[in-house]
């Protein structure tokens, strides 16, 4: 017995060449996600001087059409999310359409840089979200198809350490460069990351997706075959008993419209209260980072007169603690998301609204503003990977059903899962600054950060009722 347990450990760890490795794909795909914030941040500094030069818009229209624009990205960044999530679940192929992907993110930049009139510019900012879509849609699937359920989280803090990566160094990097080398320079930056992320993905040998769906209940198929010829050999053995995450499994599936098969998978995707909650969740995280992206820029250059250096240094305490990602993620893995995503949401309420706090030009201000903002940014820092993996879990509860009717996909609902996370992910992204910008101009500072604050703070409530499934059945 013990060499039939030595003989499938050795089937199932069989090791792999580096480009078809854990390791290298995952690397590639939190890149990919580098890459697309670098681009979408770096020209931020920028985007005012072709507005004036070649779009003729007054200085007082500058920050009306900048929120414009980045609206423009993210509603084609969610037009085309399902389609292109449906797409992505009919292919067995990843790495192709990945580059196709960061070829139009290439071609929307080159656009971007050359535009010579506002039409262009807004067409480039549409393309540039389409192109967002691919990288988040196509990268995670692949990422999920990649990792093994039990690792999803913590493969999910390196794509947050990306996300934070790209969000911090690009606008500083991007201001740096235009000040001393102008224009063109920022752009022939951006252009060398998009290559470098290309160049990787050619790199990539991708695996079998349909050997994910074998993997996923290979284990527990082997360890059931196992069991069956320990039982046959020696009868006195007990009857294996159900473990508490199969049990909790279960549950959580009591909360989702009956399965049938023969639905359109984006329609069955949605039938569950525990996924719709993840994807408010998502939304609110988006909502929250893009705002911040926007106004805190704005803020600290009227109050502290900082410049586009000092405004992307701001970023740091917001961005730093995402370096604990796959910690985060492990723990979350083995814990479970619920307290994790609801406890951050709940202390995001009053640092969030304490931000009302920060009014003057002196040190003390100052500090009050590092300080809060290093508690944002640990809070971000904990929600972005159990949540991800909340997503992972409705893809495979839908392939399971599919297992029990008979009807099993090759490919599974990654794709169309984590497109509708790109959906919530860039509706935040849209209504984030657009709401919080317009309120800030309206109200003021203080009332923008409480409508933010007061938002993760009702977010809150949903998360801790159905994150990893119902609350009150899980206390049977």
């Amino acid at each position: 017995m013990d060499c039939m347990r030595c003989a499938w450990k050795k089937v199932t760890t069989i090791p792999r060449p580096f480009r078809t490795s854990t390791f290298y794909i995952t690397f590639v795909i939190a890149f990919a996600v580098f890459t697309e914030q670098f681009v979408y941040a770096a020209i931020v500094p920028v985007v005012p001087f072709p507005l004036k030069e070649r779009g003729n818009i007054n200085d007082d229209e500058i920050q009306k059409w900048t929120t414009i624009l980045l609206a423009v990205s993210g509603a084609g960044c969610f037009t085309s999310s399902p389609l292109w999530a449906w797409y992505t679940d009919r292919t067995q192929n990843r790495r192709m359409p990945f580059l196709f992907g960061m070829s139009v993110m290439l071609g929307a930049t080159v656009l971007l840089w050359l535009a010579p009139n506002m039409a262009a510019q807004i067409c480039g900012r549409v393309f540039q979200g389409m192109s967002s879509t691919v990288v988040w849609t196509t990268g995670l699937a692949l990422l999920a198809e990649t990792v093994s359920p039990e690792h999803i989280g913590e493969a999910a803090g390196y794509l947050g350490i990306s996300l934070n990566a790209g969000s911090v160094a690009a606008p500083s990097l991007g201001g740096t460069v235009f000040k001393h080398r102008g224009y063109n320079a920022v752009f022939a930056v951006i252009i060398a990351v998009i290559g470098l992320s290309m160049m990787f993905l050619l790199i990539l040998k991708e695996r079998d997706a349909s050997l994910h769906l074998v993997r996923v209940n290979s284990q527990q198929t082997g360890e059931n075959a196992l069991l069956e010829v320990e039982r046959k050999s020696y009868p006195h053995l007990p009857e294996p008993q159900h473990d508490e995450t199969s049990s909790a499994e279960v549950l959580s599936t009591m909360y989702s419209l009956p399965a049938n098969p023969n639905k359109p998978a984006m329609l069955r995707i949605v039938f569950s209260g525990r996924f719709l909650v993840a994807l408010w969740g998502v939304f609110t995280l988006a909502a929250v980072f893009a705002g911040f992206e926007t106004v805190l820029p704005i803020t600290v250059n009227e109050l502290f007169g900082w410049d586009a250096e000092g405004s992307g240094a701001v970023f740091l305490p917001l961005s730093l603690p995402a370096i604990a990602g796959p910690l985060i993620g492990k723990l979350t893995d083995k814990y479970g998301g619920r307290w994790f995503i609801a406890g951050a949401y709940l202390a995001l309420c009053p640092a969030l609204i304490l931000l009302r706090l920060v009014e003057h030009n002196t040190s003390s201000h100052k500090a009050v503003l590092i300080v809060l903002l290093l508690i944002i940014g640990c809070c971000l820092a904990v929600i972005l990977e159990p949540l991800f993996g909340e997503i992972a879990h409705r893809s495979r509860e839908l392939s399971q059903q599919d297992r029990d009717a008979g009807t099993e996909s090759r490919t599974g609902y990654y794709g169309q899962a984590y497109g509708f996370f790109n959906m919530a992910w860039a509706l935040g992204d849209t209504l984030g600054p657009i709401l919080c910008g317009f309120v800030v101009e309206a109200r003021g500072w203080a009332m923008g950060t409480m409508a933010l604050g007061v938002l993760c703070g009702v977010t809150a409530v949903p998360v801790v009722m159905l994150c990893d499934g119902w609350l009150l059945e899980k206390r049977k």
